[in-house]
């Protein structure tokens, strides 16, 4: 019983922080890898570059499963917006923009995070499932370390062209 309500604890614990988080996260457009966002889903990006899928994919869920829903009114309200964020190179007032939908960018990576490690395990219908969820965010954005933004969606898109059939 203790067990259960240790990891009960824990959850609402780690809940409770995504969405401090989530709310109090002011990315600086000088450096956006810094933010907090950034850093609660650093995690999962190094496990899927460690080869430790399943950490991964937990750590991806966790954050999918606290702000799908606010990613997805996001998605909503920047479609009814006609919002246009480009993919590359952009100036630092384009960048800010970006980093505002921390949220939205922060699940669709976790999203293509998902899709990736799930296919490294040979899980091809959990990978074709995370690719197009990723794939319907099309507003979000990811920061490369090298200087650039790229479109989760787009990956995804091209990652499910390359899947095999069903």
């Amino acid at each position: 019983m203790k067990t259960k309500t240790n990891l009960l604890v824990a959850i609402l614990v780690g809940l409770v922080s995504f969405q401090v988080l989530a709310q109090t996260n002011k990315p600086n457009a000088s450096n956006p890898t810094n933010s907090l966002n950034e850093k609660v889903i650093t995690a999962a990006w190094e496990a899927l570059t460690d080869g430790k899928y399943e950490t991964a994919i937990t750590n991806a869920n966790q954050w999918i499963n606290g702000f799908h829903g606010q990613a997805t009114q996001l998605q909503e309200k920047l479609q009814k917006e006609k919002a246009d964020f480009p993919t590359g190179a952009v100036s630092d007032e384009v960048k800010t923009k970006i980093l505002e939908n921390g949220v939205l960018n922060n699940v669709a990576a976790c999203y293509f995070i998902k899709g990736e490690a799930s296919d490294k395990l040979g899980r091809t219908e959990d990978a074709r499932k995370a690719y197009t969820e990723a794939k319907k965010l099309t507003f979000a954005r990811v920061w490369d370390p090298q200087g650039w933004f790229w479109s989760p969606a787009d990956a995804a898109g091209d990652k499910l062209s390359a899947l095999k059939p069903h």
